[in-house]
């Protein structure tokens, strides 16, 4: 990321956010807003378990992909950063089952060590299926959520009209590129490090929390 995000331009964020809740966020309006994500819970509690990086080493292992690709399914189903086209356009890619192992190959490569090769991987996985139109599921959300929902504290989802406007709001450039590219991850995830550490709200809660305040003021 090449720009520096001021504590002033932060600050900006928090009053445009306090001015919609001023209770922050305990105000009721924000936490009626939340029971309506309550699936979030449910989801990231997968990544304890069944999508855990041991259990799906252990599948892998064992080749037991449909069991991880069901907690797959389910998850994104759970997902409300994934909007319903994109969840459709992902059962339907997980109805060609040649791409079963791969994706569990990479999506555990990805959960394990996030870096440019296993980012990269996880987009070609899911180009796939990209002959059928109705299957192209590497969409910016659906392939953050699997990094979000997995370990809020360190990794970002991404819905590229929001982000893009709230970093055309701080000066940064992100690199955008439709297709899913790690630099522009990276600089998105920095982008959110840099506001929750020049914020007094939201440096101790998580990247999901701090990305809903910061999207709700742009």
């Amino acid at each position: 990321m090449t720009n520096s995000i001021s504590m002033t331009q932060v600050a900006q964020i928090e009053q445009d956010f306090l001015l919609r809740f001023p209770g922050g966020l305990q105000d009721p309006a924000w936490l009626a807003l939340g029971k309506k994500h309550r699936s979030i819970r449910h989801a990231m509690a997968m990544f304890d378990t069944v999508l855990s990086p041991p259990m799906l080493a252990a599948a892998i292992a064992q080749r037991r992909y449909g069991e991880v690709i069901e907690a797959c399914r389910q998850f994104v189903g759970r997902c409300t950063t994934v909007s319903t086209f994109e969840k459709m356009a992902f059962r339907n890619y997980l109805a060609f089952s040649d791409v079963h192992e791969p994706f569990v190959r990479c999506l555990h490569a990805l959960l394990t060590r996030c870096d440019a090769a296993s980012f990269d991987d996880f987009v070609d996985v899911l180009l796939l299926c990209r002959h059928d139109k109705n299957a192209n599921a590497a969409k910016w959300p659906l392939v953050t959520a699997f990094l979000a929902y997995s370990d809020p504290q360190q990794h970002v989802c991404i819905k590229p009209t929001t982000v893009k406007k709230l970093a055309a709001r701080l000066g940064v450039d992100i690199a955008y590129q439709a297709q899913p590219a790690y630099q522009t991850y990276q600089r998105v995830q920095a982008m959110v490090a840099q506001c929750r550490q020049h914020s007094t709200q939201l440096l101790m809660d998580n990247n999901i929390t701090a990305q809903a305040v910061m999207y709700c003021t742009v």
